[in-house]
């Protein structure tokens, strides 16, 4: 199950008081906002952990999005990474090869720490049947020894995967994860979003 950073905690939002018609308009926009810009934060920090490609983090790939936003008598945003683990092909740069052709020296390059690029002996990239790229690894029958979930697709024949978002997002960087090091300051951001909301109402 996918972990979450939920935008709802009337406890922590001593800012609120009365929820008044104004107000709950007010909490409604600023939750909506705060949660877009709370979405962009988390994959920037979780690019600098892990070096997922921009488009995979986009909010149209539904792999980081606000997955529910908030409306009048519904006063809650919730911003989900997706649970599966990601495709090690999407940490290379080198594509299917043609003709059956191999890779130079039948080896992959990933980089998935930024900054840190390791090879894979006797892997390829292979075409899906949903048409997303795998990196694949032949064995001599055991599963590849440090590799992460990987699943079987043949006889000797592994797909290779890399941390799913949700993992980078709760549990991959100390104190907890993203989603707890960036709450406070998302927080702050919903509270002065929240007074700005209240001021353009009062003044409309």
């Amino acid at each position: 199950m996918s972990a979450a950073l939920v935008l709802v905690e009337f406890e922590k939002m001593p800012f609120v008081g009365d929820v008044t018609a104004n107000v709950e308009t007010a909490l409604t926009r600023a939750l909506n906002r705060t949660a877009d810009k709370s979405r962009t934060r988390a994959a920037r920090l979780a690019r600098e952990q892990v070096a997922f490609p921009a488009s995979y983090v986009s909010p149209s790939s539904k792999n980081l999005w606000v997955k529910t936003r908030a409306r009048r008598g519904a006063l809650m945003t919730v911003i989900e990474g997706r649970g599966r683990p990601t495709s090690l092909a999407r940490f290379s740069r080198q594509g299917v090869l043609s003709g059956g052709s191999r890779h130079t020296g039948g080896k992959i390059n990933v980089t998935v720490k930024p900054g840190v690029t390791k090879s894979i002996s006797r892997a390829f990239i292979i075409r899906l049947k949903n048409n997303n790229l795998g990196l694949a690894v032949r064995t001599n029958g055991e599963a590849p020894q440090g590799a992460y979930k990987p699943k079987s697709i043949g006889k000797n024949l592994w797909l290779l995967y890399g941390p799913s978002v949700d993992q980078v997002l709760s549990a991959a960087s100390k104190d907890g994860g993203i989603y707890q090091e960036m709450t406070p300051e998302t927080l702050d951001d919903l509270e002065a979003e929240f007074n700005r909301q209240m001021e353009l109402l009062e003044n409309a």
